[in-house]
C-alpha cells in the first residue's frame, strides 16, 4: 500500500509541473518543421533542380555584343611605286578614330553532351530527395530515442520510488521485531543498506530524466515543462523478414543515394565520352563600324556552319579523362553492391532484435509477476516470523531488478520496431 501511495504521488507530483502532453507524433512533427539537417537537406533540393536545365543551356544559343575603340597612332604612307601601279589607289591611310560594334550570336545544333547532361541532372535530382528522406527519417529516429529514452529514464526513476517506500516499510518492520525481540539490530542495518541503495539509484535515474529531457528538447525545438506518454505499439508482420528486405531494396533512402551516386557517375562517364564526338554550330555576326575600309565594312553580316570534329586534343588528356572516370564507375558499383549486401545483415539482425525484445518482454513480465508474489509471501512469513529479513531484503532486491528490466525491454521493443522501419525504408511511410 505504502508503495502504491508513493507511485501516485510521484505520477500527481509529475502531472503537476508538467505543463503540457507531447506525444511522441507531435514530437515528431515539431522536429521535422525545425531540425537543422533537414532545412540544409531542403536547400541541397533546391540547388539540385538547376541540374537538368544544364542540358537544356548547353543547346541554348549565345549572344554578345562586343564594342571597341581603336585609337591609331599615325597615318600609314604606302611606297610611290605601289600606287604608280594601282590607277586610283591612295597610298595613304589616314589616321583615325575608329568606333567598332559587333553583335556576334551562337546556336549549338547538335551537342552529343546534352544527353549525358541530362542523364547526370535526373541523378542529381534524384540523390537531393532521397538525402532529404534520409535526413527526414533519420530525425524522426533520433527523436523517437530520445523520446523512449525519457519513457525508460522516468520508469526507472518509479522503479527507484517504489524501491525506497518497500525499504522504509523493510526498515520499520524490522525496528518494531527488535523492539520486540523477535530480531537482532543487523536486521535493520540490512533494511537501511538497502533504503541507501534505493536512494541512490532514486539520484542516479534522476539525472538520467533531466538528461533524457534536455536531448528531447534540443531535437524537437520545445521549451518549458512537458511530459510524455506511451506511444501506442506500432503493429508489424513479423512472420518473415523477406518483406522487410525486399522494401529497402525498394525504399532504403542511404541505397538509393548510392544508386544515384552510380547513375550520376555514369553520366559523367558519357559526358567525357561526348566530348570526342562531333559537333554542329552556326555563328552569326553583325558589324556597325564609322568608317569603312576595303577589309572592314559597315553594316555588314557573316554566317558561318560550323562542324567541329575532335581528333587528337591536348595529348590524348580526353581519352584518359573517358578511361578515369570509368574506373571511378566500377568502383561506386562495387560499393553499392557491398552496401546493399551490408543492408540486407542490417534489415534481419534488426528483424531479430525486434522478435527477440517481444519474447523478452513477455518473459519479463512473468518474472515481474512471480517476483512481486515472491516479495508478498515472504513479507508475510517475516511478519509472522517464518522468513527472515535477509529473504525478504533479497525478494526486495529481485523485485526492483524485475521492474527495472520490464520498463527496460518495453520500451526498447518499442524502439527496435521503429528502428526496423528506419532500415527497411518506410518509417513514416507504409509498413510492409
Amino acid at each position: 500500500l505504502a508503495a502504491l501511495l508513493c507511485a501516485a504521488a510521484c505520477c500527481v507530483a509529475s502531472i503537476a509541473r508538467a505543463e503540457r502532453v507531447v506525444t511522441l507524433e507531435e514530437a515528431q512533427a515539431r522536429a521535422v518543421a525545425t531540425h537543422e539537417r533537414i532545412r540544409a537537406a531542403e536547400a541541397a533540393q533546391q540547388r539540385a533542380e538547376v541540374a537538368p536545365w544544364r542540358a537544356v543551356s548547353a543547346m541554348a544559343p549565345s549572344v554578345k555584343d562586343r564594342v571597341g575603340y581603336t585609337r591609331e597612332k599615325e597615318q600609314i604612307s604606302f611606297p610611290t611605286d605601289i600606287a604608280a601601279a594601282l590607277p586610283g589607289f591612295n597610298p595613304v591611310v589616314v589616321a583615325q578614330d575608329e568606333v567598332r560594334n559587333v553583335l556576334a550570336i551562337g546556336q549549338p545544333l547538335y551537342v552529343h553532351q546534352f544527353w549525358a547532361l541530362r542523364e547526370i541532372g535526373k541523378a542529381e535530382v534524384q540523390q537531393s530527395d532521397e538525402v532529404y528522406r534520409a535526413a527526414k527519417q533519420d530525425v524522426l529516429l533520433s527523436v523517437a530515442a530520445a523520446y523512449y529514452e525519457v519513457l525508460r529514464a522516468q520508469a526507472l526513476e518509479e522503479v527507484a520510488q517504489q524501491t525506497l517506500a518497500m525499504s522504509d516499510v523493510q526498515v520499520q518492520h524490522a525496528s518494531e521485531r527488535v523492539h520486540a525481540g523477535e530480531a537482532v539490530q543487523s536486521d535493520v542495518l540490512r533494511a537501511q543498506t538497502e533504503k541507501a541503495r534505493a536512494e541512490q539509484r532514486i539520484a542516479e535515474t534522476r539525472g538520467q530524466v533531466e538528461i533524457a529531457y534536455d536531448q528531447l528538447r534540443r531535437l524537437a525545438a520545445l521549451d518549458g515543462d512537458f511530459a510524455v506518454t506511451e506511444p501506442a505499439p506500432r503493429a508489424m508482420a513479423l512472420g518473415s523478414v523477406d518483406g522487410f528486405i525486399r522494401s529497402a531494396h525498394e525504399r532504403n533512402p542511404d541505397l538509393k543515394i548510392r544508386q544515384a551516386n552510380v547513375q550520376a557517375a555514369r553520366g559523367e562517364e558519357h559526358r567525357r565520352e561526348a566530348e570526342l564526338y562531333p559537333s554542329l554550330g552556326l555563328d552569326f555576326a553583325y558589324q556597325n563600324i564609322n568608317h569603312d575600309t576595303f577589309a572592314d565594312r559597315n553594316d555588314f553580316w557573316t554566317l558561318v556552319v560550323r562542324a567541329q570534329i575532335p581528333i587528337f586534343e591536348s595529348g590524348g588528356s580526353h581519352w584518359l579523362d573517358v578511361s578515369e572516370q570509368k574506373a571511378v564507375v566500377s568502383q561506386k558499383e562495387s560499393e553499392t553492391a557491398g552496401f546493399e549486401r551490408d543492408m540486407e545483415v542490417d534489415v534481419r539482425r534488426a528483424w531479430v532484435t525486434v522478435r527477440t525484445l517481444e519474447a523478452k518482454r513477455i518473459a519479463a513480465d512473468e518474472a515481474l509477476r512471480l517476483a512481486g508474489e515472491s516479495y508478498r509471501m515472504l513479507s508475510e512469513q517475516y511478519t509472522a516470523g517464518v522468513a527472515t529479513n535477509l529473504d525478504v531484503l533479497t525478494a526486495l532486491t529481485s523485485l526492483s531488478l524485475a521492474r527495472a528490466d520490464d520498463a527496460s525491454i518495453r520500451y526498447a521493443s518499442g524502439f527496435a520496431r521503429i528502428q526496423l522501419e528506419r532500415v527497411a525504408g518506410t518509417l513514416d511511410e507504409v509498413t510492409p
